[in-house]
């Protein structure tokens, strides 16, 4: 999960900072000036609450920056619940406010933020595209299903491979970015051939599940949440 965070936070952020001018919070080091947080009044119900201060921000035209030289550290998850409860509420706090705001999609003035709309619904078609692939491989298997309908494999053709090996890229060059603050992460590169597999069923699975929840989550209901284990025992 570290070489993950080097190529989101090294390539990624940094990326749509400068194609779509659009900064982010990060939930884990994020500053900014108070007045402005009473001046968009942040009070927030939305699950991932630096999505939502970086939203409010932008649609008050405050120009919100990336900056990668920041550093903080950080605890993750170590087991399979803590992550998937981690991941879940990523994705209803990222369709939270993608949901909330949606009423801007159409006004002239919040034009760069098009893209950013944009991606998640891209991302959000291709997750159930992917899930409907994977129901009807396993229906075929048991029964008859039309032609047009047929899914004879699930193994990664050429596009995959390419989306695959351009993962590995990525997490390449944030890691080499980042060798000049943290050392020896690149010992763990060759398990990385994993992550693009493993991301893209953990994105797929909590979309799916994270988009029904927010749609029939009761408006104006406060989020709380419970930090996922992260190696720490309190008692």
């Amino acid at each position: 999960m570290a070489v993950e965070f080097e190529a989101i936070y090294a390539v990624s952020h940094p990326g749509r900072a400068r194609l779509h001018h659009f900064g982010i919070f990060g939930g884990s080091n994020g500053y900014w000036k108070a007045h402005l947080l009473h001046e968009i009044r942040m009070h927030s119900s939305m699950l991932t609450e630096d999505i939502d201060v970086t939203w409010k921000l932008e649609i008050a035209k405050w120009d919100v920056r990336f900056e990668p030289r920041a550093l903080c550290w950080i605890l993750m998850p170590e087991t399979l619940s803590g992550l998937w409860r981690q991941r879940l509420r990523w994705a209803m706090g990222g369709a939270q406010v993608i949901f909330r705001h949606f009423r801007k999609l159409h006004d002239w003035r919040e034009r760069r933020m098009w893209p950013i709309y944009l991606e998640y619904f891209t991302s959000m078609l291709w997750a159930y595209t992917m899930a409907t692939t994977v129901i009807l491989w396993g229906l075929s298997k048991v029964v008859e299903v039309p032609q047009a309908l047929q899914v004879p494999t699930l193994l990664p053709g050429f596009s995959g491979v390419l989306i695959g090996i351009t993962c590995m890229l990525q997490v390449a060059v944030g890691l080499l970015m980042d060798s000049r603050y943290e050392k020896g992460l690149f010992r763990y590169y060759f398990w990385m051939i994993w992550y693009p597999v493993a991301f893209w069923i953990i994105n797929v699975l909590t979309t799916v599940v994270a988009t029904p929840r927010v749609l029939m989550r009761r408006n104006g209901k406060r989020a709380t949440w419970r930090s996922p284990d992260r190696g720490i025992h309190t008692t």
